[in-house]
């Protein structure tokens, strides 16, 4: 997990000098770097490679806002499919159930904004009645 910053001071991050962390679930294979944490947004890179998707999860207090860099998805929010590619953005409000899917025959590049900041459930958090705020220790 990339560190919190100090966000009084800006700054350039090159996602190159980022280390990412492999997701090796079958199914669930991804690559993630987590570019920014402040205490205001978190910011992560998610690569996915053909057929390969995130976990079903919602975000309990944060906006997610996802921007498709590289390919094509699915977002699957609640009963509903959206297609997402190249330059389209997806907007998901706190609570509210969804999954990425890369449907495409390349990879799934995309940038994903959490605010306030959230760690990114690498397996469904759904059904649990709160999640830990990681600053606080404190169930939300």
């Amino acid at each position: 997990m990339k560190p919190l910053i100090d966000p009084s001071v800006p700054r350039v991050i090159r996602s190159a000098e980022v280390t990412g962390e492999q997701i090796k679930t079958p199914g669930f294979q991804r690559t993630i770097k987590k570019l920014i944490d402040t205490p205001h947004s978190t910011v992560h890179i998610g690569v996915f490679e053909p057929g390969q998707a995130g976990s079903m999860h919602v975000h309990r207090r944060s906006e997610e806002v996802t921007y498709v860099i590289e390919g094509h998805a699915e977002v699957t929010v609640g009963e509903e499919r959206l297609s997402v590619g190249a330059g389209d953005l997806f907007y998901g409000p706190p609570n509210v159930p969804h999954q990425f899917r890369n449907v495409g025959d390349g990879r799934l590049v995309l940038v994903a904004i959490y605010s306030p900041p959230d760690d990114l459930p690498l397996v469904s958090n759904l059904g649990q009645d709160s999640v830990v705020d990681r600053r606080s220790g404190e169930s939300v």
